[in-house]
């Protein structure tokens, strides 16, 4: 009995990959704007602009899901830099990232932050309506 209870909250708690497709922002950056696009065929693509507006990096990757993981290689971590001071960081997109998915209040998110999991909405991106 307790093998069906965990095994159907495993199986309802999986976020489907059709519903994660679309676009991602970040949750209250002040220091620049970011949108991460997951398209099919495990593609995404992301620009990333200064405060300013300028568009400071246009990128596509990989990206790929498995339970409540998500995966990108290659990854730009951005940490809400300011990228008029400091606009040398926006090149180290060599590196991947892998993290959990999850709702908060109904919405898709994911958290690159290393203390996201003890810091709610650090260095989180939320899913936006079409």
């Amino acid at each position: 009995m307790k093998f069906l209870i965990l095994s159907s909250i495993v199986l309802f708690s999986c976020i489907k990959e059709q519903d994660l497709k679309g676009t991602y922002v970040p949750v209250n950056y002040k220091n620049n704007f970011d949108t991460i696009r997951l398209e099919d065929d495990g593609i995404y693509s992301r620009k990333v602009y200064d405060i300013n507006g300028k568009l400071l990096l246009k990128m596509k990757g990989k990206w790929e899901h498995k339970n409540d993981i998500i995966n990108f290689r290659p990854f730009f971590l951005n940490f809400d830099y300011d990228l008029v001071k400091f606009p040398e960081v926006i090149q180290d997109t060599l590196g991947g990232w892998s993290g959990n998915l999850h709702k908060n209040n109904g919405n898709l998110e994911f958290c690159v932050g290393h203390l996201s999991a003890s810091l709610p909405n650090q260095n989180c991106y939320r899913k936006i309506a079409k």
